[in-house]
């Protein structure tokens, strides 16, 4: 049997509804899906259950980790040890499958070596009309990619080097990785040339909420870390991801609902020296406790007195951003609290993020 991986989080349940069926038309039914949410809100997760008990090959799993930050390689780790099948196919939640994919998948399977796969993008227009019925043969995708995150290898090399690398948060890098990483270890890359999967159109993830502070985590030059990681993994030759212990292991609920009962609150203004010297000074000083930090943006910040003196160069304790904010702190949790038992959220207001982390 094979199993198919999708990790998820928040995304909307028409497309993923368009891709389990899909499946449901394989005209060969050997694999079994693994459905991981990882931590999406909790209206989504009532409709993921329910959408994934139509489906009879679905296993769905709920992590209740939406108060951590997106880290797909996490989530897809988890699907892999859940999984029943000799063989794991890595898919994306936009993929709509030709009805003999999993016919191929089981010709070209093989212990020595690791599948890549052409994928084809659809159009916003195109991808309207797959709700509606289609034949897939008659789908025209606009580009094609190469290098994309699907992949069909054994889940004994997956074992073998760790899975995936769970330093890559947010996007990017941890397909090639992964795939490098299989390398080291002796197997053969080969790449697929049939056109047997299409993505569906959506929005771009990266681009001005990399640069802008919104309501969705994210942190500014994040696919540039990632590759410089990826990069250093291929340069050293690495198998086993360096500081991942396991894969694919979660936060117990019971211990992240103490991050609501803090040892120690901290309110902190977005003033350069007191965000600085907290998170690399005074955190790392303290030990078992839960500490609440609340970042705000101070009346001064946004007021004319302060950008006549700024404009001025008269400014003699530098403010910074909410978002540059946002970015210290998340650059610390990636390099080193991704495995600590935290909370990351950002106000709706946009002036005020809440950092809990127990140290």
């Amino acid at each position: 049997m094979i199993t198919i991986v999708y990790a998820h989080r928040n995304r909307d349940t028409k497309r993923i509804e368009v891709s389990f069926k899909s499946l449901q038309q394989q005209k060969l039914q050997n694999f079994e899906v693994i459905f991981v949410d990882y931590g999406s809100e909790r209206h989504l997760v009532k409709d993921l259950e329910t959408l994934s008990g139509q489906f009879d090959f679905v296993k769905f799993f709920h992590l209740p980790v939406s108060q951590l930050l997106w880290n797909k390689s996490k989530g897809l780790n988890y699907g892999i040890k859940k999984a029943s099948g000799d063989y794991i196919f890595i898919a994306d939640i936009d993929l709509v499958f030709h009805p003999e994919t999993t016919k191929l998948l089981e010709q070209i399977k093989s212990p020595a070596k690791f599948q890549l796969f052409k994928l084809g993008y659809l159009g916003k227009g195109e991808s309207k009309t797959l709700s509606e019925g289609y034949k897939f043969e008659v789908l025209k995708a606009k580009s094609f990619g190469g290098v994309n995150g699907m992949i069909l290898t054994s889940r004994e090399s997956l074992f073998k080097i760790d899975g995936l690398d769970e330093f890559f948060h947010f996007y990017g890098a941890e397909d090639e990785d992964l795939f490098a990483r299989l390398e080291n270890i002796g197997l053969k890359r080969e790449h697929c040339e049939k056109s047997y999967f299409i993505h569906q159109w959506h929005q771009s993830f990266s681009g001005s909420e990399d640069k802008l502070l919104t309501g969705n985590p994210r942190v500014k030059n994040i696919k540039r870390i990632n590759q410089r990681h990826f990069l250093q993994n291929r340069e050293k030759g690495v198998v086993k991801p360096l500081r991942q212990i396991g894969m694919g292991e979660i936060i117990n609920p019971v211990l992240s609902r103490k991050l609501k009962r803090p040892d120690l609150i901290v309110k902190t203004p977005n003033v350069l020296a007191h965000v600085e010297h907290l998170l690399r000074e005074e955190l790392p000083s303290l030990q078992n406790k839960v500490i609440r930090i609340e970042f705000f943006e101070a009346v001064y910040y946004s007021s004319l007195k302060h950008r006549i003196k700024k404009l001025l160069g008269k400014q003699t304790q530098p403010y910074i951003s909410m978002k540059e904010v946002n970015d210290m702190v998340l650059k610390e949790i990636l390099f080193n609290y991704r495995d600590h038992n935290y909370s990351f959220r950002i106000n709706e207001d946009l002036k005020n993020i809440v950092f809990c982390i127990q140290v």
